[in-house]
């Protein structure tokens, strides 16, 4: 009896754990990895890609690839369709690192990416050169976890640390650091969950068309620019949802000028951009506005299938009194509130 107690108290700690988001995703897939990346040839691969490549095709059983502390910055990553139920699990989120620097410009001999020697590594794979993303990710069931993405380029244009085109896609305990288009949500109706990140920019930097929940997360700012992009399809209910997530800001930008200036909730690209921001702390630095500019969208501040929605927040930056007089910014009411649970904005999947 004694015996069956301990172990119900073992059992219970378990659940304890698992219950708390920060350490869910880690403890669980921590067991058994299928593959080994390290740079030092410890593991069954030196390469990310190599071992991407090695994971078999359409497997309903998910693979987990463990890529050991390093910095892997000679690849520009590609995660194909086919590579279903698979794994990123990093060793430590502050030491495993994935970097690039690729970036979009104006050369048109290079397809406008940006510099030129390390595009013409890649060129000839048009689902990986599509965007500047340090990581690509076609397929379904994607995970991340503990771990660093960061595209290095800077100040230069957009310079995408991830690009997400599959569906059910958690991006868990890790840091994503760009400056202009950190993350691009690139895929009408794909869904994304986000637990524990820390998500850094300046420009545009959570954008494109697809749902996002944010649980949980610091969403870190340079001065002078713009969180989000959003370009929700208009039948879609909801795009970029942000709960407990704290937005903070942060100076020694690295470009001239950023520093001191206030940041944007976000700018409307097209369609009929949604976001909530919910339960959350503002900085002081948010522009009063909340959405300063309709950028180059006649109807964004008349039309009522814009949803930018903000509900029981707090901090300086939380102050709606300022917020632009658009038909579509408001408060939600708690009501309203109640339909921006995880299940109801992913849409039956509970990550």
């Amino acid at each position: 009896m004694k015996q069956m107690n301990i172990k119900g108290l073992f059992i219970v700690a378990i659940i304890s754990l698992l219950m708390n988001g920060k350490v869910f995703a880690y403890f669980s897939s921590r067991a058994k990895p299928d593959i080994v990346v390290a740079l030092d040839g410890t593991g069954n691969y030196k390469s990310i890609q190599d071992a991407i490549n090695a994971v078999p095709d359409n497997s309903s059983k998910r693979t987990v690839i463990l890529i050991k502390n390093g910095l892997y910055n000679t690849e520009k990553l590609l995660v194909p369709a086919s590579k279903k139920n698979l794994t990123f699990l990093g060793e430590d989120r502050e030491k495993t690192i994935i970097s690039y620097h690729i970036y979009d410009c104006k050369s048109p001999e290079t397809g406008n990416k940006c510099p030129a020697d390390a595009v013409a590594l890649w060129k000839d794979n048009k689902d990986l050169i599509r965007t500047s993303a340090t990581l690509t990710v076609l397929a379904d069931d994607f995970i991340a976890e503990n771990l660093t993405i960061s595209n290095t380029a800077g100040p230069v244009g957009q310079a995408l640390a991830l690009t997400l085109r599959g569906d059910r896609i958690s991006i868990l305990n890790c840091t994503v650091l760009g400056y202009q288009d950190t993350i691009y949500m690139a895929n009408d109706g794909q869904r994304n969950y986000f637990k524990n990140c820390l998500v850094l920019g300046r420009t545009d930097y959570i954008y494109g068309s697809g749902i996002a929940f944010f649980s949980s997360c610091e969403i870190r700012s340079f001065g002078g620019g713009w969180i989000t992009a959003p370009s929700t399809p208009e039948n879609q209910a909801y795009g970029f949802v942000f709960n407990d997530c704290k937005f903070t800001y942060v100076n020694k930008s690295p470009r001239e000028g950023d520093d001191g200036k206030m940041v944007a909730i976000g700018r409307p690209w097209h369609a009929f951009p949604k976001v909530a921001i919910l339960n959350s702390e503002l900085c002081e630095q948010i522009n009063p506005l909340g959405w300063p500019t309709t950028w180059r969208m006649s109807y964004a501040d008349s039309s009522d299938k814009l949803h930018l929605y903000e509900y029981n927040n707090k901090g300086k930056g939380a102050n709606m009194s300022q917020r632009a007089k658009w038909v579509g910014l408001r408060a939600l009411t708690a009501a309203e509130a109640n339909d921006y649970t995880i299940e109801k904005v992913l849409n039956g999947w509970k990550p």
